[in-house]
This record gives C-alpha cells, structure tokens and sequence, in this order.
C-alpha cells in the first residue's frame, strides 16, 4: 500500500506491504476501539518491526455505517485487499471475523466463539441493551429485527461453518465467563496444520489487556510455524 503523506513542506510517499489488522469485539463500552487497548497493541507491533492498524469496524467507535457482522467481514476484506501480506488477530467477535479472512498469512484467535450456542435469550438481550442505552452499535432498530439479523449473519460466518484456515493459533482463557474455554479447543481442532492452541490457565476473556498474550501472538507471526502444538501457561 502507498500512502501519501506531507511532512510540512515536504510531500513523502509510505510503501507497506506487510501489515498485522487487529480486529476488536463487540464492544461493552461506546467509544472507538483506539480508546480500548487496541491501538496500544498496534504500537506494539510497530515497535517491533511490523506496522499494525487498530480500527473500528462498520457501525461502532469513530467509524460510519450500521452494525452488521457480514459489513464487519466486508471492512476486514477491504483493508486486507490493500496490502501483499496481511497477518489477523482478532479477539472476541473480532476473532470470528479474522478467521473468515482467505489467504492471510497467519490467523491470531483470542477468545473467539466457535458455534452460536452461546447466544442466548439473555446475551442477545443484553448485547441489545448495551447498543441502545450505551451507544455502542449504531442503526440498531428494535429487538426482533437485531437478534433475527445477528442470528443470521453470525451462522454464516461462525468458525463452525467456515473453510478451516491452516497457519492458526489459537489462545483462550480457562476462566474466561463470557466464552466457554472449549470454544478455543473447538476451534483449534477445526483449523488446519500448522497451528498452536495456547490454554491461558488463569486468563479470563480480556486476554487482549495482557503482555504475555501479545508477546506469543507475535512470536507466532514473526516466527517459523509448523506442526501441531498445545501449550499452557499462566499470566
């Protein structure tokens, strides 16, 4: 991707081939995904030799538009057509998103769900609510309309049902309350070689917040992948 740039008075071209797209979940808070952490990972790869985008998808923080999941793969495709290599880390939903992404050159899942049954009555409500009253999904209409579209379009790109993506790694808390541990084992078994899965002893869902979490991430970006692998740790 080329990008144009002027530094005072000089005009400056960017050339970057190889980008890491962090892609957020569905957020708690409103406000932009760069005001959660995620631009702090961004710099973290940056730093490191690997320039990184944190942004909004489609219908939250700063971004335009109606929340839509199939929207959100739709922004993942856009930005990722832009660039030779793209390397996805997704967290949460985000994670969802990221592994429907075709051709990356590396899959990073963190705290991803793997197959609908975790949305039930009461977390749909609840996700609901929190874009009504907080602000954090725009052009949500009433209650039918959002949880027979979010049904819908999460079916379609749940892991469960897509392509299984090969160079993936996979991390997941064991504590985490709001997707079920064995969401990441599921998912781990669905991918193809090469492919790691990383079970968090201690780690809850918010494993994007912590160091260590980040650190494997890019290890396996930067690093040689092959084989199978199953580790533990603690955080």
């Amino acid at each position: 991707m080329k990008i144009d740039l002027n530094f005072g008075k000089n005009f400056s071209r960017l050339n970057v081939d190889t980008v890491v797209v962090i892609c957020h979940g569905l957020p708690y808070e409103a406000g932009s995904a760069l005001d959660k952490s995620y631009d702090s990972i961004a710099e973290f790869f940056s730093k490191r030799g690997i320039p990184a985008i944190a942004f909004d998808f489609s219908g939250t923080g700063k971004s335009k538009g109606e929340f839509s999941l199939l929207s959100w793969l739709e922004d993942l495709e856009n930005i990722a057509s832009n660039f030779e290599e793209v390397h996805v880390v997704g967290f949460s939903m985000g994670g969802v998103v990221a592994y429907n992404l075709e051709n990356a050159g590396s899959y990073s899942i963190i705290s991803s769900p793997f197959s609908f049954e975790i949305f039930d009555e009461f977390s749909l409500k609840a996700i609901y609510s929190n874009a009504i009253l907080k602000g954090t999904l725009k052009g949500i209409r009433d209650y039918e309309t959002f949880k027979r579209t979010f049904v819908d379009e999460f079916q379609t790109i749940a892991p469960l049902n897509a392509k299984p993506k090969r160079d993936v790694i996979v991390i997941h808390g064991v504590r985490d309350e709001i997707v079920p541990f064995s969401h990441g084992e599921r998912l781990f078994r669905h991918s193809r070689k090469p492919k790691k899965f990383v079970k968090v002893e201690n780690g809850d869902h918010f494993l994007r917040k912590n160091i260590k979490v980040i650190e494997i991430v890019h290890q396996w970006i930067g690093g040689k992948r092959e084989g199978e692998s199953q580790v533990s740790i603690r955080i």
